[in-house]
């Protein structure tokens, strides 16, 4: 049933916890990529630590997160993605909430990505100047781990380009902008699934949320007891 709120400022489309591990994501993962670039290594294992911790957030909030956070809302045959991509050919703008077929496809390859990226870097070492948090658990596939890292920053770079793509698509085919939705959670001129949930429900995935983030920093903080 549609409030009065979701007809004065749209249909609620995203939780908070959703949207503050998107926008985390969005720093942690520009945040390792520009310090590695800067060769400021430590910096990079903390915002790639971070980013192994948000997507054990997801993985949860996938499962008990609000409807349109839930994995089985949006994942779908791949048929239903090739609708979508007829419908894109054909200018016309869903009117559901949350992930298409197509979107939930993405969210899926990105969130793999990042966690083989986080988990590969995990457990890198140049033998010089830099050693993953994970390397003494196993050294032997410390090369193997710094190759799959190096190929999988290639492949956040194109998701990102394809993400950014499918935006201004969205945006200029078929006028519909998706930022404001994941900044303020709501969308006009939306029905279906909603993000909606309780206050306790809130907490308790803000609190799932720190305790990832926190607790991937951990492996940090214990690294020099473990050589």
């Amino acid at each position: 049933m549609r409030t009065k709120k979701d007809i004065h400022e749209g249909h609620l489309v995203w939780d908070i916890p959703l949207r503050l591990f998107h926008w985390m994501l969005v720093i942690c993962v520009f945040g390792a990529i520009g310090s590695a670039k800067a060769e400021m290594l430590e910096v990079h294992q903390h915002f790639g630590m971070a980013v192994m911790g948000l997507i054990c957030f997801r993985l949860v909030w996938g499962v008990a997160g609000s409807q349109t956070a839930k994995f089985s809302r949006f994942i779908r045959p791949p048929s239903a993605a090739i609708k979508v991509v007829r419908q894109i050919f054909e200018g016309k703008a869903d009117k559901v909430a949350g992930h298409s077929a197509l979107g939930g496809y993405a969210v899926i390859l990105l969130l793999l990505i990042c966690l083989v990226m986080s988990i590969s870097g995990a457990f890198s070492t140049d033998d010089v100047l830099f050693e993953g948090p994970f390397v003494s658990l196993a050294p032997s596939i410390s090369p193997l781990a710094e190759r799959v890292h190096a190929i999988t920053e290639k492949l956040v770079f194109a998701v990102i380009v394809l993400h950014l793509a499918a935006m201004a698509v969205y945006y200029f085919r078929l006028k519909k902008n998706l930022i404001p939705a994941m900044v303020t959670g709501r969308h006009k001129n939306i029905s279906g699934d909603s993000g909606l949930i309780s206050r306790a429900h809130t907490a308790f995935g803000l609190i799932w949320l720190a305790i990832c983030v926190i607790g991937s920093q951990l492996p940090i903080l214990w690294q020099p007891a473990l050589y």
